[in-house]
């Protein structure tokens, strides 16, 4: 899309806002008031994302609109979902409360859907990123999106300067190429410094979300919507070969744990990967945008930068994320108004104050337009514009499941194939 057509967006949705506001009555034209007087009443949100600041961007939001209070309430990320369920059993739920991919399903009917007649899909595809559609159902959206946490890799600098690289691998096949530099071993295999923490999943920091970006990379949604219902998909072929894009990865990242392998550079002895790489023993780590500040908080003198995700060679540029959006609670009293709030945080003018408190990207194409000048800020941009998820039916469960999937290939208890098609059966019974 050209610059020229995504104002035309900007202005249109724009428009769109302020007409829905004139015919809901909350907006009174031609007031004299020095305050727009458009919004009036409490809504109550609820999420996960905290920041110093953070109700500072709410207060703001509303403090054009006389009578409009946004009460954020912050939730402890582990007992989130639960509080929500007791919540809507209760009827005393939020009006609003965010959302990422992996909470679709579970939440589907106690989301309150944004009909396309109140908020048009072409104006919401023109105005998200393209990993936003996710939230898009035949029966209309399920929740406005406001930042993206997208997957990137950090890099220590002088592990890849001492060794004469100047820049990070952007594709996994440049791994191979780079691991005899980068990975140092014992007589007896121990790994005293890494290239790469892959091959293995209980003690990679971030390992569902590495494995998810190889699957979106290769063009496997993991999760699918199909006539309604959503359906494994994970053992489907992308391409129209005989082996399956699944298979495939699996056999490329066993090369990581595989002593055998000149790629070996990981194995079950190292405690985690991020704290690998805090200690400055591991070149290249994949994580969230998020980790940012907890990687400079566990050693503020580790000389790092970061960079987009490697990609896959002849395949789309992606990587996965969470998506944080905001859904209306199907039993909210003021769903008129919590649509008028969710418009209001995910508009422009305050999107972009969550990016900036949050420190991740925003999820609009007209704000991902405008790079920052911080060297993080617009690799998480970048980043964020090919942004992908799945929704994931129970994340804990599906921890448990990949966890299992690569015990079973590493102990030779399962081959490859059987062990895909285990995962394939244990993705469905969950979905259901």
């Amino acid at each position: 899309m050209s610059n020229f057509q995504t104002i035309l967006v900007a202005i249109f949705l724009a428009f769109f806002v302020f007409a829905v506001l004139i015919f809901s009555g909350l907006i009174k034209v031609g007031s004299s008031s020095s305050k727009s007087n458009n919004l009036n009443g409490k809504i109550i949100v609820w999420g996960t994302l905290s920041a110093p600041n953070l109700y500072k961007v709410f207060e703001k939001a509303a403090a054009d609109n006389q009578s409009l209070v946004i009460d954020y309430v912050k939730k402890d990320p582990a007992t989130y979902e639960q509080s929500l369920i007791e919540s809507f059993a209760s009827g005393d739920g939020p009006d609003l409360f965010f959302i990422t991919p992996s909470m679709i399903i579970r939440n589907q009917n106690f989301i309150n859907k944004i009909p396309y007649t109140s908020y048009p899909k072409d104006i919401y595809i023109s105005s998200f990123i393209d990993g936003a559609n996710i939230f898009l159902e035949p029966k209309g959206i399920l929740a406005l999106p406001v930042v993206v946490d997208p997957m990137v890799m950090y890099y220590n600098k002088n592990l890849l300067s001492n060794e004469g690289i100047a820049l990070p691998p952007n594709s996994w096949n440049q791994l191979f190429k780079l691991n005899n530099k980068l990975t140092q071993k014992k007589d007896d295999g121990t790994i005293l410094k890494s290239m790469i923490a892959l091959g293995r999943y209980n003690n990679i920091t971030d390992a569902k979300g590495i494995l998810s970006t190889f699957l979106l990379q290769a063009r496997n949604p993991i999760i699918k919507l199909e006539d309604g219902k959503y359906v494994s998909v994970l053992d489907k072929d992308s391409f129209g070969t005989a082996v399956s894009p699944f298979n495939v990865i699996l056999k490329f990242l066993m090369n990581f744990s595989n002593p055998s392998s000149t790629a070996y550079s990981w194995n079950s002895s190292i405690s985690s990967s991020i704290n690998f790489f805090v200690q400055g023993k591991l070149a290249l780590y994949l994580g969230k945008a998020s980790e940012l500040f907890k990687i400079q908080a566990m050693n503020p003198n580790l000389s790092f930068n970061v960079s987009e995700i490697p990609q896959t060679k002849n395949a789309p540029k992606r990587t996965f994320g969470d998506i944080y959006a905001l859904a209306i609670n199907k039993k909210s009293k003021k769903t008129v108004l919590a649509f008028q709030v969710a418009s209001l945080l995910s508009s422009s003018k305050v999107a972009k104050d969550f990016s900036n408190t949050l420190s991740l990207p925003p999820a609009l194409k007209s704000l991902l337009s405008k790079k920052p000048t911080s060297s993080y800020m617009y690799t998480f941009y970048n980043s964020a514009i090919i942004t992908q998820s799945w929704a994931d039916p129970n994340p804990v469960s599906t921890n448990l499941i990949f966890n299992e999937l690569f015990n079973n290939i590493l102990s030779n208890k399962l081959d490859i194939n059987t062990a895909i098609n285990k995962v394939q059966s244990q993705l469905e019974q969950i979905v259901k």
